[in-house]
């Protein structure tokens, strides 16, 4: 015999069945089975990924493992290994009577935070700080009107903002129900046509944000209301769905409340690690942003380290070798034993010293602006010196014709190497080989692309140092100066809308002002050799870009200040410096491509770059128009956007500091000299102080290399052994853990460079301490 409770659930039931009408359902195809149909999809320009099918238990491109759609087969969900902004929407007709709108909703943000702009807006400018580099990543669910911009927020736009994801809430939470009481919105809309629209947008990581079961179903009419309130109240339902009642205003918040009687899923209290956001909408806090930084490189202030500089192994000695007479010295080069030149920054000078005394006159003074990491940059010899006295130099001029700290006072393609030649006193000028880019113009913003400058002209990344090789060509390594073109992996430039240029002067093609983030391997008359990685493809497309091509030994550099071969080998190792994220040694082979600026480090620890150079410091890579919150989210991706010229090869570094700690000048010993253990080392500085910086700045380094030469050796510490020296967050950078067991010096300032002498020894130029050092073996 039944209980009387099913007796009265069955009564209900038949009531319910027999007096009231199927609701009209005013959403099409909200459990998504026929895909797409009925549903507007719109990503903004330039987005990665959009609105996709979900089935099983994967994402839609199968990123990242999600719960399986709540209702049929299918739901909607955006995935995407970079950033974007995405929509999904469908139009509805108001109806005379309320409504009550359901759907699913899935959170999936794979980044450490959720963050609104101030301005809440979905759609962020891709190519200029203020939009681009503001931290975006969000969902949200809204009533609009229809014919204005669909990624807008405007209140005469938002009828009614029922969801918005908020500093605090659940970063990842399952398909959660919602249900919202439309009474009142449909009564000050009864006729009109609006938008029923889900919004995701991120650009720190991925984000999933899925959608299913969505209906908004007419409320029978009102003669029906009274049995249907007698319906529910024999089936007995339990309140277990939360509803919105609302105001009909775009800022009506209140906290959803148990309706009864609604078709519902399981609570997401039920569900092991799901729960309701704290509040639903509410209003993301400011992003969270630590303000930090320095522009890497050997630049003023110029602050001396207080402490002597020492070295950890008591075998070692190191003595001062010229501390009086020279300013900002930058370079050392031998011209005999006892006998060599020294180059000053911001004088443009050339000093000689003689056994241990600094001459009276420079052998040679140019004029150079100094500005940032401009000046007197490099000297090398030619390698048949001196039956050939050809000397080689890099500098960047002064357009004024005297020395210069004023950024703008330098010609566009002022970065110069010019030969001179030496006749015993003194050097005379001979011949320019090349003019590199100097005036950096990207305080102005580009015509077409409004808001895309930056606050002020800038002087840095000029890289500067030029080796010849074995082989007798010469090797320049010219920073990225601030380009953002196809040296930089950037096939059309920063822009997805015309004109697709670089910069003020054109690009992104290499052209002569666009020539940068390159290492260029040169004949002695400024040439390329016919066996460059690139010549016959420069070749085939001519002009001025094919010409510089055939010139590029490698590309993808962001900006360095060490470059030394191995004499062993033959090979080239160059050091890195990093924005504030991984910086690198790189062991460098022809046609390699160094992957920035779509990435520092290895590809590895692609996702932590990105993380870091988006929220921890002062997101921004130099230039406004390409800031880290356009990376990719993924490796596969960011690859997949290089600019990989025929026969390149993407090369990832051979190690790594995880945040920056301003690799600098580089040397290899040869021989015995210092001791068996250190023949064939390879040593490198800082390019900040210990005054300047704290912690690791004015730091010496020593790597030990595998036996065939092709690595560095990092078995001593196998917290090494993925390559990567995991130091910690510090607002300076240049933290020093992981980095124990190669540190070999501190407190010698900024080491502009190191070069072997004839005896055997290691000489260290300090530019901050206004030194020349000299580290030998104890006792000789």
């Amino acid at each position: 015999m039944p209980y009387p409770r099913t007796a009265a659930i069955a009564a209900g039931l038949l009531c319910l069945t027999t007096v009231l009408p199927a609701p009209a359902s005013l959403i099409a195809n909200g459990g998504f089975e026929a895909g797409f149909a009925a549903w507007t999809r719109v990503d903004q320009l330039g987005s990665e990924g959009t609105f996709a099918v979900q089935s099983g238990t994967l994402s839609p491109l199968g990123l990242e493992t999600t719960p399986a759609p709540p209702g049929g087969n299918q739901a909607a969900m955006t995935d995407a290994e970079g950033p974007g902004s995405h929509l999904l929407y469908q139009d509805f007709v108001v109806g005379a009577l309320g409504a009550v709108l359901r759907f699913d909703l899935f959170i999936g943000n794979r980044a450490t935070q959720f963050a609104t702009p101030p301005s809440g807006s979905l759609a962020f400018d891709l190519t200029s700080q203020t939009g681009a580099a503001t931290l975006n990543q969000q969902a949200r669910v809204d009533i609009m009107t229809v014919g204005g911009d669909p990624f807008s927020i405007a209140a005469g736009d938002v009828v009614l903002n029922l969801v918005q994801s908020a500093v605090g809430d659940p970063l990842v939470s399952g398909y959660t129900p919602y249900v919202f009481d439309l009474s009142a919105l449909f009564a000050a809309h009864a006729g009109q046509t609006l938008r029923l629209r889900f919004a995701e947008t991120d650009n720190i990581q991925g984000f999933q944000l899925g959608v299913d079961n969505v209906s908004l179903d007419e409320l029978p009419a009102p003669g029906t209301l009274s049995l249907f309130a007698a319906a529910v109240a024999a089936l007995g339902v339990r309140r277990r769905h939360r509803v919105v009642r609302s105001r009909g205003g775009p800022d009506s918040r209140r906290r959803k409340t148990p309706e009864p009687g609604l078709r519902q899923h399981a609570s997401p209290a039920t569900r092991p690690g799901w729960t309701w956001p704290r509040r639903i909408p509410r209003r993301v806090a400011a992003s969270l942003l630590i303000a930090a930084g320095l522009s890497l490189g050997p630049l003023s202030p110029v602050q001396a380290d207080t402490d002597p500089p020492t070295l950890l192994d008591p075998n070692l000695v190191v003595t001062t070798v010229v501390n009086i007479g020279l300013s900002q010295p930058i370079g050392i080069v031998f011209l005999d034993a006892d006998d060599f030149l020294v180059l000053e920054k911001a004088t443009g000078r050339i000093k000689r010293v003689i056994g241990g005394a600094l001459q009276a006159a420079p052998v040679l003074d140019l004029p150079v602006n100094a500005a940032s990491e401009r000046g007197l940059l490099s000297l090398v010899l030619s390698p048949g010196f001196p039956d050939d006295p050809s000397v080689y130099i890099r500098w960047t001029e002064s357009s004024t014709s005297a020395d210069s700290t004023v950024t703008t006072e330098v010609p566009l393609l002022g970065n110069r190497v010019d030969r001179f030649l030496w006749d015993g006193t003194s050097l005379v000028f001979a011949n320019n080989l090349i003019r590199l880019r100097a005036l950096q113009t990207d305080n102005i913003a580009v015509p077409g692309h409004t808001g895309t400058n930056n606050v002020a002209p800038a002087g840095n990344h000029n890289g500067g140092v030029m080796k010849f090789g074995p082989d007798g060509k010469l090797y320049l390594f010219m920073g990225d100066q601030g380009r953002r073109g196809w040296m930089q992996n950037l096939v059309n430039g920063p822009f997805f809308t015309a004109p697709q240029v670089d910069d003020t002067f054109g690009g992104p093609e290499p052209d002569n002002n666009h020539l940068s983030g390159v290492i260029l391997r040169l004949n002695t008359d400024g040439t390329a050799p016919s066996d460059n990685p690139f010549f016959a493809l420069g070749a085939s497309i001519g002009g001025e870009v094919g010409a510089n091509l055939q010139k590029v030994f490698s590309y993808g550099h962001r900006n360095g200040f060490g470059m030394a071969f191995d004499p062993a080998s033959g090979a080239l190792w160059e050091t890195e410096n990093a924005d504030d994220a991984y910086s690198e040694i790189n062991r460098v082979v022809p046609g390699m491509n160094g992957g920035w600026i779509q990435l520092a480090g290895p590809s590895s620890r692609f996702a932590d770059w990105k993380l870091i150079e988006t929220t921890q410091f002062s997101n921004a890579l130099q230039q406004v128009r390409y800031p880290p919150t356009r990376a990719a989210y993924r490796f596969n991706l960011a690859q997949a956007r290089m600019f990989m010229l025929s026969g390149a090869t993407y090369v990832d570094p051979d190690f790594s500091w995880r945040y920056e700690t301003g690799p600098s000048g580089a040397a290899f010993v040869v021989g015995d000299t210092l001791g068996v253990d250190y023949n064939g080392t390879f040593w490198i500085g800082s390019a900040r102080s210990f005054a300047q910086v704290g912690a690791n700045g004015g730091s010496l380094y020593r790597f030990r290399l595998t036996a065939d030469r092709l690595h560095l050796d990092l078995s001593a510490d196998p917290r090494l052994a993925d390559r990567v020296a995991d130091n910690l967050f510090r607002t300076q950078k240049f933290e020093g853990t992981e980095s124990e067991t190669l540190k070999i010096g501190s407190n010698f300032g900024t080491t502009t460079d190191i070069e072997q002498g004839p005896d055997g020894n290691l000489y260290v130029v300090s530019l901050t301490d206004n030194a020349i050092y000299r580290i030998s073996r104890a006792g000789n």
